[in-house]
């Protein structure tokens, strides 16, 4: 009878969900500071926010970094968990299912403080020019240049696009605002940071979620513990003081001694 027993309990743990038996969350990771960063304190405010409210409910998390486009292969094959963060379109959830909003951040459009422009509406900006950072989506700029009614221009990442701003090669930068903002702080002098401003029309809101996998066992169960880590971490104040930290800098890029 000892021995059955024995066998029922190895065969039990042995049906469980990797993420259950070892207690920790494997979960693949993107380069996106100041939200997610292999380089950034608690590797970003999203991943921050994600480890602790799996902490509340339980469990730990392992982050592991690679492309975006292998994150999300990985997550549709079912060879991690998930991943962080991503918005909800009719076809990830085909082969993943979605927390409630890690993050909600706003699209808005950068330009010189010295350029004065309407910027309440996509028409405001016909006839001008505006970048995209390589491999960003271009949301509800996409009609216009279709168009030829807005001129795009590819730029490798948000700091080099910022200083064509600067240097009077493009009108305006559609910019996630938060991102942007972290970019200035890392990377521009006060000067700089004082030349570019953030027009306050919002023109998109993004909620961000955690993506976890349907083809991992227990994925419906995880994402039930997950929700409810992050309810408690919400109503405890401590969303809110981490939110804090990260609008004031708390999780930029560490700068060299």
């Amino acid at each position: 009878m000892r021995w059955f027993w024995r066998m029922v309990c190895c065969l039990g743990w042995a049906l469980l969900p990797a993420w259950a038996a070892a207690d920790e969350v494997a979960l693949a990771n993107g380069e996106w500071a100041p939200y997610l960063s292999a380089r950034l304190p608690h590797q970003g405010f999203a991943s921050h926010i994600v480890s602790e409210a799996f902490r509340l409910a339980g469990l730990r998390v392992a982050y592991h970094f690679y492309p975006w486009a292998r994150a999300e292969a990985m997550v549709r094959s079912g060879e991690v968990a998930g991943s962080v963060v991503w918005s909800m379109t009719p076809e990830r959830q085909t082969f993943a299912l979605f927390s409630d909003p890690v993050v909600t951040d706003e699209e808005v459009v950068f330009h010189l403080a010295t350029r004065r422009m309407r910027a309440d509406r996509v028409e405001d900006f016909y006839g001008l020019s505006m970048a995209t950072p390589n491999g960003s989506r271009l949301g509800v700029w996409q009609e216009a240049i279709d168009a030829g009614l807005i001129r795009n221009y590819v730029t490798t990442d948000i700091q080099s696009g910022m200083r064509q701003l600067l240097l009077g090669r493009l009108d305006f930068f559609p910019l996630t605002r938060s991102v942007g903002l972290a970019e200035l702080r890392q990377y521009f002098t006060p000067r700089e940071r004082a030349a570019i401003v953030a027009a306050p029309h919002v023109f998109a809101r993004v909620d961000y979620r955690l993506m976890l996998s349907r083809r991992q066992p227990g994925a419906a169960q995880l994402l039930v513990r997950f929700n409810q880590g992050l309810a408690r971490l919400r109503a405890s104040g401590q969303y809110a003081r981490l939110e804090r930290d990260f609008l004031a800098g708390g999780y930029d890029q560490p700068r060299p001694p």
